[in-house]
Parts: structure tokens; sequence; C-alpha cells
């Protein structure tokens, strides 16, 4: 839909919310590599991987708040990168 306030034409674009279902995220979660260092949040992979369903649920919960326009923690927006010289 265009719009027009002030003399300048916008864009706007009307989505629907994000469902994430459940059978995705577990399928993503039990991907992940396992034995790599945890993120700033400091849980490991094996931890996600071992979680129950529940936990599973909790995450597409969070997961789908963040597409649907809820804030992103800004744990999640913080990324340390270094480099691993290999011999």
């Amino acid at each position: 839909m265009r719009k027009q306030e002030a003399g300048v034409e916008k864009n706007e674009v009307e989505m629907d919310n994000f469902n994430l279902d459940i059978k995705l995220v577990n399928m993503t979660v039990t991907s992940l590599k396992s034995n790599t260092s945890s993120g700033v949040g400091g849980v490991p992979a094996e931890l996600l991987k071992s979680g129950t369903e529940r936990l599973h649920e909790l995450l597409r919960q969070i997961f789908e708040r963040c597409l649907n326009g809820d804030e992103i923690p800004n744990d999640w927006k913080i990324e340390h990168i270094s480099a691993v010289y290999k011999k």
C-alpha cells in the first residue's frame, strides 16, 4: 500500500504474524554443531540439544516474538570474533 505524508510517498508493507512450527525448531536445534564454543549467554549447543520439548517450545515462542516485532535481546546483537591460528 502506498501512502503520502507531507509530500513524501512511502511504501508500507503489512505483514501477517510469523508462526513457527515446533518441528522446525526441533530440527534446527538438533542440527546444531556439538563441541563448539558457546555464545555470549554461555549456553552450549549440547545443552540445547539435550533439552526437553518444553525448552524447544520456549525457544519457539521467543523466536516467534522477535520475528513479529518484539524487541530482540541485546545479548543476541553482540558477537565476539577471534582468529584461531592453526599450525
